[in-house]
């Protein structure tokens, strides 16, 4: 029962990213941009996810949620993803 609550809250907490993402068109384009600019840093995944925090209306916090760590990791790998198409 535990683990289906903790993935319950898992696919809100993605809900309501996409739902942000959706209604801001340009949030893509700027979450596209600051994992280009630190995929290639030392420690990308804190750095992207500090930057996203900074610079965007998404909020991660300091204590990662694994909803936090996946929508960064899907981040990256959109990113290098991209890289692999030109």
């Amino acid at each position: 029962m535990a683990n289906e609550l903790n993935q319950q809250r898992i696919i809100d907490e993605f809900l309501r990213c996409f739902r942000k993402i959706l209604m801001n068109p340009e949030l893509s384009g700027e979450l596209v941009r600051i994992a280009k600019e630190n995929i290639n840093e030392p420690n990308a995944y804190q750095r992207i996810a500090e930057e996203v925090s900074n610079q965007t209306t998404l909020k991660i916090q300091e204590e990662h949620t694994e909803a936090d760590r996946m929508f960064i990791k899907l981040l990256m790998d959109v990113v290098k993803g991209d890289a692999f198409l030109y």
